[in-house]
Formats: C-alpha cells, structure tokens, sequence
C-alpha cells in the first residue's frame, strides 16, 4: 500500500469520526464535505476518474449545499452567526479539510498515472466518453425513466412550497 491511500483513507475516517461527534449540524455538514473530497481522491487513486467527478459535483455539490441550505433555514436569527463563527476547536478540522483539498489539487496537476503504480488498465478505462456509449445506448430507457421521475419530483416540491405560501 502507498502512503496516498493511507493519507486520504484516514482523512476521509477522521472526517467521518468528526461528522458524527461534532455538537453543532454546520460543522458536522463541513466534515461531510470533507469526507465527499477524501473519497473523490481515493476514486482518482483507483483510476475512476468520472466516479470522483461525480462524487465531488452530486456529493458535495448538489446535495451537500442542500443541507448545507435546510440547515440554515432551520436555524434561528441568533443561532446562525454563533454557529458560523469560528471556534477554536474546529480549526484542526479546517487544516484537515484544507489538507484534503491540496492533496486533491495535487493529484490533479500531476496526474493520478505519476503516483499509482499498477498493471496496465484497458483503453479508455473510466472515462466519461466510454460512460457516456454504455449509458446512452444500453440504458437510455431507465435513463429517460429516472428523468421523467425527477421533473415529477420537481414539479410536486414547486407545488407543495407554493401552495403553504
């Protein structure tokens, strides 16, 4: 094993560790996001490069601002501002998010091909044009499926928010 597995792996578990055990939601939803960015780098160690842009863009991204977003919503005025100034206690946590970010920066400048040392892959591995092919030719019946179910989703949350207002 190299040390960038053993560096992410145990970035991406103390962040784990910390989500469950901070006391206040917001910091709890910053080591999920730390946690999205450590497994998006494991996903580039092993050669997946479209499953950690998926992890970092629908993850951290999409659902993570959502909660990111309720939270706020939920919180009262007096809560927001304690809740979002700095502790002492959660520096540690940021240098480590911060760390995690840097390492994901670095693998990206200098190529995942440079730091992982294995056998030789099939052409085209995890790209997103060979996705891309599988996807829209084998599967673009559940594609349409789950497409049509999400415009109803969204259709149906747009009417319950309209109708309380």
């Amino acid at each position: 094993m190299d040390l960038y597995f053993w560096v992410f792996a145990s970035m991406s578990v103390l962040a784990g560790l910390f989500t469950i055990a901070a006391k206040d939601a917001l910091p709890s939803a910053m080591g999920l996001l730390t946690v999205f960015i450590a497994l998006a780098a494991l996903y580039l160690h092993l050669h997946a490069p479209l499953i950690a842009i998926f992890q970092v863009a629908i993850y951290a991204g999409a659902i993570l601002i959502l909660v990111v977003f309720v939270i706020m919503l939920l919180m009262a005025p007096g809560e927001r501002l304690a809740a979002i100034q700095a502790n002492v206690s959660y520096r540690g946590f940021g240098a480590l998010l911060g760390l995690c970010l840097i390492g994901l920066v670095v693998v990206g400048i200098k190529g995942v091909s440079d730091i992982v040392s294995m056998k030789a892959l099939p052409e085209g591995f995890g790209a997103p044009s060979m996705f891309g092919d599988l996807f829209f030719r084998d599967f673009l019946l559940h594609f349409e499926v789950v497409s049509v179910l999400l415009l109803v989703a969204l259709i149906g949350g747009i009417y319950l928010c309209k109708k309380k207002l």
